[in-house]
């Protein structure tokens, strides 16, 4: 999420005009606690309320499936179950309010990507205690994923269905252009190499498509330009917890938008203006009217479900290749993440839940449904998960995957590579001028010295 916490809460606070205000909207969440928190070998009891945000219905048999298991152990328990039918950025808006004011669920859903701001915060409980005293944890693999929700030093939150992305092609284009239908890229410049063939060969169809700008939202950072960089062996953030401003790789990123933008010219420059533009980008991969696009790997459900022969057909996914063609990569996260506040009074309770709804059957149904790589391996073994192809290749995936780290100054990070790349996409700087530019904006946002440079 593209988000600074502590701007974004000054900004709600004065939206609301009041502390008091800020409370009053809070209680859309309820808060109902009963006992102190702290591992414990005793049976959990008292009320908890679960709020999650779920606008695609996918979740609530799942939630519901828990809660009522949950409570078929223990009789004493009461789980309130706050089912919020809002997009997750209305959610967080809704959350950080509720989280300020001392209040809030007890269990929320929620990124993974937020654990650092909510962390620094104060507003979750780390979660390291509860996970040494449940086996089922090691099931969560591999060493990555869970230190993908680690954030100086503890976990915060637990994963379910984990973040994967492919390097996407449409095979029946890639046939008219002359290129392989098995494609695999062999380094990051035949990437553009392929993509000139294509508008070369099939000019009704865009060749590629690569986010920029601002209207790339994090896409133009998860999907573009950080893939690049690592591509190029560089890194975004160095082993002191400082950003990178200036280095070999970041140069190389940017002018690797040169050449797609300016001087191949094959990524339409309406990319960097379209509202969304990832809606369409998706949807003509899916459809036969792009040749190449790098995006999540959970658009391919999409795809899947509406045409499955044309989809196993002709869409194919491959790892992001590096400039000396390997080892590929891919880009994983933690996707939605279940927290526990730290205000619950009933913590015992709340991870409790937090364990009946990662079980491996739950883990497993619910990413075979949405397909997302299952962040328990014994998930990834269940019929129901095997059954696609597909659900196999992207949790294999995970075993090449590099994570970017929950630090709460990515949200400023993001907004400093948007502004980058839309001015080297367009034409505006240089790579040379667009990597003083980004140090530069790193500083400006971040202070002198967060910021490190390479040669």
């Amino acid at each position: 999420m593209n988000r600074d916490l502590f701007s974004r809460r000054s900004l709600l606070k004065n939206a609301a005009g009041s502390a008091g205000a800020a409370v009053a909207v809070a209680q859309g969440f309820s808060s109902a606690f009963a006992q102190d928190a702290s591992p414990a070998a005793a049976p959990p009891s008292g009320t908890i309320t679960v709020s999650y945000p779920d606008q695609a219905g996918l979740k609530p048999k799942y939630v519901t499936q828990a809660a009522e298991s949950l409570h078929s152990a223990n009789a004493g328990t009461t789980i309130n179950i706050d089912l919020e039918n809002v997009g997750d950025d209305d959610f967080y808006t809704k959350l950080l309010l509720a989280l300020d004011s001392g209040n809030g669920p007890d269990v929320f859903h929620m990124g993974g990507n937020s654990a650092g701001e909510l962390a620094d915060a104060g507003y979750i409980e780390p979660l390291d205690a509860y996970l040494a005293e449940w086996p089922d944890w090691a099931q969560f693999y591999p060493a990555s994923v869970q230190s993908s929700v680690q954030y100086k030093g503890q976990t915060w939150c637990v994963p379910y269905g984990l973040d994967t992305r492919f390097l996407y092609y449409r095979k029946d284009i890639f046939t008219k252009a002359g290129l392989p239908s098995d494609w695999q890229a062999a380094n990051v410049a035949d990437i553009l190499t392929s993509a000139v063939q294509i508008k070369q060969n099939v000019p009704d169809v865009l060749p590629y498509a690569l986010y920029g700008g601002q209207a790339g939202s994090s896409g133009t950072a998860d999907h573009a330009f950080v893939p690049l960089v690592w591509a190029y062996g560089g890194e975004m953030i160095n082993a002191d917890g400082k950003w990178i401003g200036e280095s070999a790789a970041i140069r190389k990123a940017l002018d690797y938008y040169v050449q797609a933008f300016q001087n191949d010219k094959v990524v339409d420059q309406e990319i960097l203006t379209t509202t969304k533009p990832w809606t369409a980008m998706r949807e003509k991969l899916g459809s036969g009217g792009l040749g190449i696009l790098f995006e999540g790997g959970w658009v391919y459900g999409g795809w899947y479900s509406k045409d499955k022969a044309g989809t196993e057909a002709n869409v194919g996914y491959t790892l992001f290749p590096t400039e000396s063609g390997g080892p590929s990569f891919t880009i994983g996260g933690p996707g939605t993440c279940w927290y526990i506040n730290a205000a619950s009074k009933n913590k015992d309770l709340a991870f409790a839940f937090i364990k009946a709804f990662n079980t491996k059957d739950i883990v497993a149904a619910l990413n075979a449904e949405d397909p997302h790589p299952a962040a328990r391996s014994d998930a990834a073994e269940t019929p129901a998960f095997k059954a696609q192809q597909f659900l196999l290749d992207s949790t294999a995936s995970l075993e090449h995957a590099k994570f970017i780290p929950p630090d709460p100054n990515y949200g400023k990070v993001i907004t400093a590579i948007q502004t980058v790349t839309g001015l080297v996409a367009d034409g505006e700087l240089s790579a040379e001028d667009g990597v003083k530019r980004y140090t530069d904006e790193l500083k400006t946002a971040l202070g002198d010295d967060l910021v490190a440079t390479e040669s």
